[in-house]
């Protein structure tokens, strides 16, 4: 029994021992270029990098004040201001001629001394005058309160220029050009 085993473990190591030689041959191969030798790139072993799992920092939850809920009975308003956003503006020009002329009312102007710089992008109204006459109402934001009325001729004559505030004495707000 003892030459039994013997000889299966010689048989089993040569059996091995052929076939690591043809793996390690490349399993034989054609009849092509036997001076290339075949090459087997080295095997790396990863190991995987295992991170301790992360750890949580108790917070302290963010506590908002209640502030107690208040009224309109705490809304305080001055008596001379209306809650309007807008107020209306008459405007009349009446000047004694038959000249064209055009009439500009502007709220973004600069004045320096007796020079007026007017920026007629700015114009809230434009309009030629008939017969030197304009009327006209007019809607305008709470926030204007100084505005440049500018009147001028066809005749290349200076520009009339007359500036208007807003009057919280009055009941209704007037530009008025005589």
């Amino acid at each position: 029994m003892a030459l039994q085993q013997s000889r299966g473990l010689i048989v089993t190591g040569a059996s091995l021992s052929t076939l690591a030689l043809l793996t390690a041959c490349g399993g034989g191969g054609g009849d092509d270029d036997s001076s290339k030798a075949s090459v087997t790139p080295p095997t790396t072993i990863t190991t995987p990098i295992t991170t301790p799992p992360a750890t949580t920092i108790p917070t302290t939850p963010i506590v908002i004040p209640v502030v107690d809920p208040t009224s309109l009975d705490d809304l305080v308003v001055d008596p001379d201001y209306d809650l309007q956003a807008a107020f209306t503006l008459l405007v009349q020009v009446d000047l004694a001629t038959s000249q064209r002329g055009y009439f500009s009312l502007c709220d973004d102007y600069q004045q320096q001394n007796q020079i007026i710089t007017v920026n007629y992008e700015s114009c809230l109204l434009r309009g030629a005058l008939n017969n030197g006459q304009l009327n006209e109402q007019l809607l305008v934001a709470n926030h204007q309160r100084n505005l440049m009325a500018v009147v001028w001729f066809y005749d290349g004559s200076a520009p009339q220029y007359q500036q208007w505030q807003y009057s919280s004495d009055s009941a209704g707000q007037q530009l008025a050009i005589n």
